[in-house]
């Protein structure tokens, strides 16, 4: 079985979609007409098929790879097919509802094709529903969806792949998602994978006889990967024959995050603290009882950038927001509003007006971009100094009442991956930089500290300038397809070793 390690000459901007697509509705149209003939079912009652498609997926190489045609094309096309599914599970309301979720298989594999392995892809942060996975059409090159297709495509993995969109995305747009929530996300991924499979053997091919699965994903995904693999281990199900999980860069110990982000009194992602925020207060119980809102915890001039309605309408992506936030801090950063710091040249100024020329009146150059450590903000321009002499002291001296401080605390700390005393199984497989600066490297040692290394494999490396956006590429292009690999034959072996100054 080969891996994604054939794929080293790649960069992301080599990709190229051709979409051949053949659909059953459009997208917001199958949303209205769910139930009608224009979304037609499969003989599983409880999956419904919204879309299917076919995709030729091509890629230009190097010409140091031996492998291009005159003019620089490659001979070599991945094709595979996809369907947008729905299917039933527990939301965070406690009432079941249908999900969606996409699930991809390869077309161009020699011979009749039984898949072997069953890749669960766990998506990575996203703030707009239209970043969604099953909105896999209308995406282009770089869209992750693509990345886990990879997995499944004629020199990879021979794999089916699904990737649930997760509660508050797809179908389920009008609710709040639950960021984060390790236990009930990984359910619903696991219910997910379960029924995409019943269809797919009902209706497309039958798997291998020997057929494994193993998760997969980065950042968010990263933990709600580690996060599948737990629940199955936990709640025996070995329907889904998962032997492991390869996870890049994710936030296993949300609490350990904040209490670091309140430490370093940076945030280079202040939508990052704002989420984990927004999923404890929409849906954990115990603080919906309380009547908890955000008010209660940020302070007035963050919540008046708008970003939590920006959140609840899902129609700006992380980098939207960024750039949002960086607009409002320009405009209103002098006036005593929310302010970001921002580079310019070798040092960082408040991005505000005032700043906008140097003392002998000219422009000044901020490098706003984004995801690589060019701008952030105060941890204190988020957070209230109640929330922050709580998370520092365990004190309540300011004017958030203790028992929202409690409840905060409790949720975040229940969603920690290693909760509960739960003792890990062979095949738990993280990758984290030192230098992550969304993520901090204290998610890892948290997990290798309660865990320890000898129950999980860790892969350390130092990214450098390429920070936690970036390495993500990185990190489904070249890293996770070897882990797999090893986890899939028996290979997987325990410890840490540190994998060099970047993931390249």
């Amino acid at each position: 079985m080969k891996t994604l390690k054939l794929f080293s000459v790649l960069v992301l901007g080599s990709f190229l979609a051709t979409a051949c697509l053949t659909s059953c509705s459009d997208d917001r149209m199958a949303d209205i007409a769910a139930d009608s003939q224009m979304a037609p079912k499969s003989n599983l009652s409880k999956v419904q098929v919204i879309e299917t498609g076919e995709v030729n997926f091509a890629n230009s190489m190097t010409r140091s790879a031996n492998i291009v045609e005159k003019g620089g094309v490659s001979k070599l096309f991945y094709q595979y097919k996809w369907a947008t599914l729905r299917y039933e599970a527990r939301t965070a309301d406690g009432t079941k509802k249908m999900l969606s979720e996409l699930l991809i298989w390869p077309t161009s594999a020699e011979g009749d094709f039984h898949p072997k392995t069953y890749i669960v892809g766990c998506h990575s942060t996203i703030t707009s529903d239209a970043e969604r996975p099953t909105n896999l059409k209308n995406q282009g090159y770089d869209y992750e969806a693509n990345m886990f297709a990879l997995f499944s495509n004629k020199l990879s993995q021979k794999a089916l792949v699904v990737v649930p969109d997760y509660e508050g995305y797809g179908i389920t747009s009008h609710l709040p998602h639950p960021y984060c929530n390790r236990e009930l996300t990984a359910e619903q991924v696991v219910e997910g994978a379960t029924q995409a499979l019943e269809w797919f053997e009902a209706n497309q091919q039958t798997m291998d006889p020997n057929w494994q699965s193993v998760a997969v994903g980065y950042s968010q995904g990263g933990a709600v990967a580690a996060g599948v693999y737990r629940y199955c281990l936990e709640h025996n199900r070995s329907d889904l024959r998962m032997k492991g999980a390869v996870c890049g860069d994710g936030p296993y110990a949300p609490l350990a995050t904040l209490k670091q982000y309140i430490q370093d009194n940076k945030l280079y992602m202040p939508v990052a603290p704002t989420l984990l925020l927004k999923g404890a207060v929409d849906t954990n119980p115990e603080m919906k009882r309380l009547g908890c809102t955000y008010q209660d915890f940020v302070n007035e001039k963050f919540y008046e950038t708008g970003i939590f309605q920006w959140l609840d309408g899902k129609q700006l992506s992380t980098t939207d927001i960024q750039k949002r936030l960086l607009q409002h801090s320009f405009e209103h950063g002098d006036e005593g509003g929310f302010t970001m710091m921002c580079a310019t040249g070798s040092e960082f100024m408040p991005y505000t007006k005032s700043n906008a020329k140097d003392v002998r009146g000219k422009a000044r150059r901020f490098n706003t971009a984004n995801g690589k450590g060019m701008n952030f903000c105060a941890t204190t321009e988020v957070l209230k100094p109640a929330v922050i002499e709580y998370f520092q002291t365990g004190k309540v001296t300011g004017d958030v009442p203790a028992a929202k401080l409690k409840a905060l605390e409790q949720a975040l700390a229940e969603n920690d991956l290693t909760y509960g005393g739960f003792r890990p199984s062979a095949g738990f497989t993280f990758f984290h930089s030192t230098r992550d600066e969304v993520v901090p490297y204290c998610n890892y040692q948290e997990v290798s500290r309660t865990w320890g290394t000898n129950s999980i494999q860790g892969q350390i490396y130092n990214s450098g300038t390429c920070l936690h956006v970036n390495s993500g590429t990185v990190f489904f292009l070249k890293r996770c397809g070897a882990p797999v690999d090893d986890i899939l034959k028996d290979k997987w072996q325990s410890g840490e070793k540190n994998i060099g100054n970047i993931l390249y």
